[in-house]
């Protein structure tokens, strides 16, 4: 195992590396902030030659396009000892925890206190609607798998395509004009837009809510964890379902069956725990999702959580904190591999990293 862990760190190292590489590239060819001042038509957007000097080395754009990716990784304190003495700065680089300030969206504030500030956010909506739908799909796959060309199980399949084929913002749209309609005839009403209310606000049954409340949060949250839990609902359970048939085929289990071991542990011993080897895959792979929040449901509600911050960061061409959250997906992204690979050890013993 620890040779394993020590081959996949270098491997981490060189993948993120080329990551890095690939968004900076990306990022650099298109157009910034000084290109948009230089091509502006508007004479009182113009700017002198000195403003596009000093807004240049504010933004780190005055450094030749082969350093600007190192200065972005390492900083540029370095520079004057290769002999670019003329660029040196009091940048840190993203190596030492400096991933740059906002050019558009808070102008000069942290990228990560942006981030840091929606990720509360981001947290509450995705953990919630992960677990809900793990722990209602999961069983719901295991029964109709057992279950197979029951009635239970027809609905469920007609279900499980439905909830696949439905987009998530048209979905979104649907309950909010549900809940707007429950609001009109007093049945019952949940906000259809941001993380916490400014001021109280009466619901019908429970009365009175307090802005800021954790009843409020959670008020906040039905609607869009709603909308995740079963898109992801349905997926998850789709796949558990065919994962679980694909176990129950197997000799081991006839063997099991016939040697008169009891039904429940012939599915729940011997069958689920190897069905759950390819589950692990597709669940570890949300960990990524889990940081980056839903991006279409976040601005169906204007749920201003990190999924809402990188949609608007790229409508603003605001670069640096647009990078900063594709980044921190990538690091997430091989860290969940990892996880995954570990996960296999312990759910079937057979595996060996070594």
């Amino acid at each position: 195992m620890t040779v394993y862990l020590i081959r996949r760190f270098f491997q981490i190292i060189v993948v993120l590396f080329l990551s890095t590489a690939v968004i900076y590239t990306l990022f650099a060819l298109a157009p910034n902030p000084l290109d948009e001042l230089r091509q502006s038509t508007d004479p009182k957007a113009q700017a002198s030659n000195a403003d596009i000097a000093r807004l240049s080395k504010q933004l780190g754009l005055d450094k030749p396009w082969f350093l600007q990716y190192p200065v972005w990784l390492a900083g540029d304190t370095w520079l004057d000892s290769i002999g670019y003495g003329q660029f040196v700065g009091d940048r840190m680089g993203i190596l030492r925890g400096d991933w740059g300030t906002s050019w558009k969206y808070q102008k000069n504030k942290p990228v990560l206190g942006l981030i840091k500030d929606r990720l509360p956010a981001t947290l509450w909506l995705m953990v919630s609607s992960t677990l809900i739908s793990l722990m209602i799909g999961i069983p719901l796959g295991v029964f109709s798998a057992v279950r197979q060309y029951s009635f239970f199980d027809y609905f469920f399949t007609s279900f499980s395509f439905i909830g696949i084929s439905i987009p998530a913002f048209w979905f979104g749209l649907l309950i909010i004009s549900a809940s707007l309609v429950a609001k009109n005839k007093g049945w019952f009403y949940f906000p259809a837009g941001d993380v916490l209310a400014i001021r109280d606000y009466k619901v019908p049954l429970l009365g009175m809510v307090e802005a800021g409340s954790f009843l409020d949060r959670v008020m906040h949250l039905v609607m869009p964890v709603t909308v995740l839990s079963l898109l992801n609902l349905a997926g998850w359970s789709r796949f558990m379902r065919a994962s679980m048939l694909e176990v129950l085929s197997q000799d081991y289990v006839r063997t099991a069956r016939a040697k008169g071991v009891r039904e429940r542990i012939v599915i729940y011993k011997h069958a689920f725990r190897n069905a759950l080897i390819p589950l692990i895959t597709l669940v570890v792979f949300a960990i990524p999702g889990v940081f980056g929040g839903a991006i279409l449901t976040e601005r169906v509600f204007n749920y201003k959580g990190l999924g809402f911050l990188f949609i608007s960061a790229l409508n603003l061409n605001d670069y640096p904190l647009a990078m900063a959250f594709l980044l921190i997906s990538s690091i997430l992204l091989v860290l969940a591999t990892l996880l995954a690979d570990i996960l296999y050890t312990f759910v079937d013993p057979r595996i060996r990293l070594d």
